[in-house]
């Protein structure tokens, strides 16, 4: 477990996702935007003497707009994230978009093919991987590599050929 630490946050915005809350805040001696756990905040205390400093950048809800889950640094952008899903689970996915930018590109026997625009996170990756073999990155290609390389450690887990050291 990590130590605590203590350090003076601006608060900016609560953010639900997955039943979790997140605090949003700027440290005081930081520049850029930081997302808290609120279920891992032991305690906090207003100070008196400390000034609040406004944040004056983004507009939250554009800045979280192209994202699942709430992991984003202020620099990265949407990207056009192709994905295949099976027949069988096609209708799940558009009933239930994983994201609101989704648009069908292809329908047929071997499934959808659809777009989502969107910051490429682990919010995302963990999304993905929890179709399993359902689900399919066709692009952009990082993304693609990145879940593909997941996939064969987990694989690797899977057929005894690499330990967790989990008890």
């Amino acid at each position: 477990a990590q130590a605590p630490r203590y350090q003076i946050y601006y608060p900016y915005l609560l953010k639900e996702y997955r039943n979790r809350w997140f605090l949003i805040v700027k440290a005081k001696n930081g520049i850029n935007l930081l997302n808290l756990a609120l279920d891992r905040i032991i305690s906090f205390q207003q100070l008196p003497n400390e000034p609040f400093v406004p944040y004056d950048g983004v507009d939250f809800e554009k800045y979280y707009s192209d994202l699942l889950g709430v992991t984003k640094n202020e620099k990265e952008r949407a990207q056009k994230v192709i994905l295949h899903i099976d027949p069988k689970n096609a209708p799940y996915i558009k009933t239930k978009p994983l994201h609101a930018s989704q648009t069908i590109l292809k329908e047929d026997e071997t499934g959808m093919l659809f777009r989502i625009d969107v910051v490429l996170n682990f919010e995302l990756e963990r999304e993905i991987l929890g179709f399993g073999e359902l689900m399919q990155v066709i692009g952009p290609r990082f993304l693609k590599s990145r879940i593909a390389k997941r996939v064969a450690a987990a694989h690797l887990h899977y057929a005894g050929l690499k330990s967790t050291n989990a008890k």
